[in-house]
This record gives C-alpha cells, structure tokens and sequence, in this order.
C-alpha cells in the first residue's frame, strides 16, 4: 500500500515497461521492483549514498519519510503484500 504508490510516483516515468528511459532498468511489476530492493541498488540510488546514480534524475531527492519507507519494506524482506 505504501510502496506502490511511490515507485509510481518518482520511478515510472523512466522504469516503466512502457517508457524505459532509464538504462534498461524497469521497475514496473514485483518481480522486477524486488531484485533492485535486495541487491540494494533501490535503497542506495534513493538515498544518494556514494557508488550509486542518484534518483530520481535531476530531480531533488526524495523526501525522507518516502525514503524511510522504502526502507522499512526492504527491512521487513521486500514483501509482495
């Protein structure tokens, strides 16, 4: 319920399976969303951390209650719920 919304929000318009602007990652779907959620890729890239391309691009980061969300989904084992 948090997460979806989100990703939609900040992600889709470049990792979608319709508009794959972004390097060929989709986020789109579970299926993809979770290997970036375990690798670590998603949380890195939203939090700035170094090593990572910062996203959303060009555009501030997100707020940290968004990030702390994230977060916590991926925390908990990046549930399908």
């Amino acid at each position: 319920n948090d997460m979806l919304p989100i990703i939609q929000d900040n992600c889709y318009q470049c990792h979608s399976q319709n508009n794959n602007l972004g390097a060929g990652i989709v986020l789109e779907g579970y299926t993809n969303l979770s290997v970036y959620a375990e690798s670590g890729q998603l949380l890195g890239v939203v939090k700035h951390q170094s090593g990572f391309s910062p996203m959303p691009k060009n555009a501030p980061q997100l707020p940290n209650c968004n990030i702390e969300k994230i977060e916590a989904w991926i925390m908990a084992g990046a549930e399908n719920n």
